[in-house]
């Protein structure tokens, strides 16, 4: 049943309570958000385990060490993306150089080895060539560009190699290796911001939703922490998708501003052979509230183990991400037209019921990148 939009006719001291409650746990999670800086290692996953060389694996984590904040898996997908861990057998890769002047496993020039390059293995001797030495100067490059913290991870990949391509690669690669599988709080980020961020691309009438305030701040907060790895391209939040779950009379997360569909993640469609949405995928549902979603939609029917994870033909092209109402106090209360309401009473309110066949909404014209400086160096 559709839940019944109740007018706040309970008394006004119940009400500024409430509301006191509310922001007291904004605060909270501010401060949380502000403690949260710096990528999640994590352990290899099943995926890391059968890719990278075992040798290499304990060397990439070992590095890591030497750089606080930085991730292992982003060394590992450095070293995946140059030279498949070194067993690639292309010219520069145990000995001499590429056409571009690179050598060793990690791809260094000689100029940027002689200044960042690292005794990884103490044996007395900086060799580029050399596995543990390569990797730990590798991890010595990034931090000394910033990839100890979060914000300016991608940056300082950038360095490493200027394409935004390779840095999208770099991430994805990493996200399959993790089994961290899950997102940090990026720092407090409000609906303006989110919109101006060049990581989030938005049709017309989501850019338009993000801006007068009608999305849910977990929206933002989960679309935020995606956008620090990805670039994520989001079709609709509320205005073009219908009230209702199509075949039903329940009212969709989306009428109240609570679900994002996300079409494209690095440039990519979504589908079922897409890497980048599918490593979005395992992210999202690994964390813990409230960035993890309470629903979920994608083209994996395998992701259904987690829950309030579902697949269909109607998901196959698109993520959905959707929330419940904050329920406090037993009662579920949302934002319905820009207005605080209570939407229902009870337990049940709790209960994770699945929006299926919400449909993909993206709009053929007037998608818009975000307009905030690129920040390259």
């Amino acid at each position: 049943m559709k839940p019944a939009a109740v007018a706040l006719g309970v008394g006004g001291a119940m009400i500024a309570g409430l509301l006191a409650v509310l922001a007291i746990g904004g605060m909270m999670l501010g401060a949380s958000k502000a403690a949260g800086a710096g990528a999640p290692a994590g352990n290899p996953s099943a995926y890391a385990v059968a890719d990278i060389p075992p040798e290499m694996l304990v060397i990439y984590r070992k590095a890591a060490e030497t750089c606080p904040g930085l991730s292992w898996s982003v060394l590992a997908g450095i070293g995946s993306v140059e030279t498949d861990h070194g067993r690639s057998t292309l010219p520069g890769v145990h000995s001499g150089e590429n056409f571009a002047g690179a050598g060793g496993p990690m791809q260094f020039l000689q100029g940027t080895w002689d200044a960042y390059g690292v005794d990884g293995d103490g044996d007395g001797d900086k060799d580029r060539y050399d596995p543990t030495d390569a990797v730990f100067g590798a991890a010595n490059y990034l931090c000394a560009n910033g990839a100890g913290e979060l914000e300016k991870l991608r940056s300082a990949i950038w360095h490493y190699n200027h394409s935004e391509a390779y840095i999208d690669d770099v991430l994805a690669r990493a996200a399959r290796y993790s089994d961290a599988a899950s997102l940090t709080a990026a720092s407090a980020t409000s609906a303006a911001a989110l919109a101006d961020n060049p990581n989030l691309i938005l049709t017309d009438r989501a850019r338009a939703d993000l801006l007068a305030g009608v999305v849910d701040q977990r929206v933002v907060d989960y679309l935020a922490a995606l956008v620090v790895n990805h670039q994520i391209s989001v079709s609709v939040f509320k205005t073009g998708h219908n009230q209702f779950v199509a075949g039903t009379n329940r009212v969709s997360n989306h009428y109240s501003g609570r679900a994002v569909d996300i079409y494209a993640v690095d440039g990519v469609d979504v589908s079922a052979s897409a890497e980048a949405a599918r490593a979005v995928a395992e992210q999202s549902l690994g964390s813990a509230a409230p960035l993890r979603p309470d629903e979920f939609g994608s083209p994996w029917a395998d992701l259904e183990k987690y829950p309030g994870a579902f697949s269909d033909s109607d998901h196959a092209d698109h993520l959905h991400a959707g929330w419940r109402a904050s329920v406090l106090f037993g009662l579920g209360f949302g934002l319905v037209d820009g207005r605080l309401v209570l939407l229902g009473a009870g337990l049940q309110l709790a209960r994770a019921g699945r929006r299926r066949q919400c449909r993909k909404h993206r709009q053929t014209a007037g998608v818009l990148a975000g307009t905030g400086a690129q920040g390259q160096p």
